[in-house]
């Protein structure tokens, strides 16, 4: 039977709507409703774990979130062990059984322990990779498996050594073409497939032009998810589409009052960033500073993506206006963040030649 016409689908999706739509709580509830009355369906307990770690995010903070994240999956973990015990021959167990294992990664990833990241990431890699020469046509699984080779392909020499030494492809563009394929065709993973991408297309490739169609789409699909409005105004304002991006980052920042406020104040700095990135493109550089000074000393969220290119944009402002010493400080500021984006890049480049304003 497919994933689609299992008893119980159409309440999982209203509590995967919920999450991707910033309703933590009703995200959690509706879940844990379908945990009660669907306890068979493959997906119900690995969403459960992860609207969990949400909302534990909105709500606890960074670190709480970590021990909410691991005690959710050392409960569902087991679940679905006594799950493929039971049902050997359904792929779905296997592979959430695999998705569990590996989302404990995600931990190390936030903390920016790299091996860890891998070493956990390998064990659930195995077990996919398993479901997938089983069944190659299971689109779900590409996307673990892509994002790990993905991951992987773009770290350090060591770690692609290291990962290679367990089966790992350890390339960028295998990985990417993996991703693409399960948010074309996956039943249940296109949705966190098709973000992977925007990011990857945002922050790690420099794509825009990739990114912005992606970004209007799902900015159309969750209205509510100040995440979708955030990837969107940064598409319109790297397209150079700056009216445009400031409605929207105006309708942000309303957003961002109610949430809670731990939210509120991880979201606050991303936003200002964004206010410095509309007014840098504008060449309002002396506005430009202001903002993104006050991003980066208020920063505080666990994914530090807009505070490395926050040093970056603040070490380009500081070139224009001659400040060369300031500006070396924030591009070295920027690479001490080691988060693989493209911030790190142009970090170095800047590191060895100024900045120079677009036009001169």
């Amino acid at each position: 039977m497919s994933a689609w016409q299992r008893e119980g689908d159409d309440l999982i999706w209203e509590g995967i709507h919920a999450f991707y739509n910033y309703e933590s709580e009703k995200s959690v509830r509706v879940l844990s409703t379908a945990r009660d009355q669907y306890p068979d369906h493959p997906v119900v307990h690995f969403t459960w774990a992860v609207a969990e770690w949400l909302k534990a995010q909105a709500y606890d903070g960074v670190e709480e979130s970590y021990a909410s994240l691991e005690q959710s999956l050392n409960e569902v973990i087991p679940v679905y062990e006594d799950l493929v015990h039971q049902f050997p021959k359904e792929p779905l167990y296997q592979l959430y059984l695999a998705a569990s294992k590996g989302l404990k990664a995600r931990v190390h990833l936030g903390k920016k322990e790299w091996l860890g990241v891998v070493f956990e990431g390998i064990k659930g890699y195995r077990s996919v990779a398993s479901v997938y020469r089983q069944y190659p046509e299971l689109w779900d699984a590409y996307f673990p498996l892509g994002m790990l080779n993905y991951y992987v392909g773009i770290s350090s020499p060591i770690v692609r050594f290291l990962a290679g030494l367990f089966g790992l492809e350890a390339d960028k563009e295998i990985g990417l073409s993996q991703i693409q394929l399960s948010a074309e065709k996956g039943e249940f993973s296109w949705i966190e497939a098709n973000f992977t991408l925007i990011f990857i297309y945002l922050w790690i490739d420099d794509d825009y032009e990739s990114s912005l169609p992606l970004t209007f789409r799902f900015r159309e699909l969750f209205p509510a998810s100040i995440y979708n409005q955030h990837l969107y105004t940064e598409s319109l304002i790297r397209v150079g589409r700056l009216d445009e991006a400031e409605e929207n980052l105006d309708l942000t920042f309303q957003m961002v009052e109610d949430l809670p406020p731990i939210s509120k104040r991880g979201w606050i700095p991303t936003l200002k960033y964004q206010r410095a990135l509309l007014e840098f493109h504008r060449k309002e550089y002396n506005n430009s500073l202001v903002w993104v000074t006050e991003s980066i000393n208020e920063f505080h969220t666990e994914l530090d993506t807009p505070l490395g290119f926050g040093y970056v944009l603040r070490g380009n402002i500081y070139d224009i206006k001659d400040q060369r010493k300031l500006a070396v400080t924030d591009y070295r500021a920027a690479l001490d963040l080691a988060n693989y984006t493209s911030a790190m890049r142009h970090a170095k480049k800047y590191l060895q030649k100024p900045f120079q304003e677009p036009g001169f």
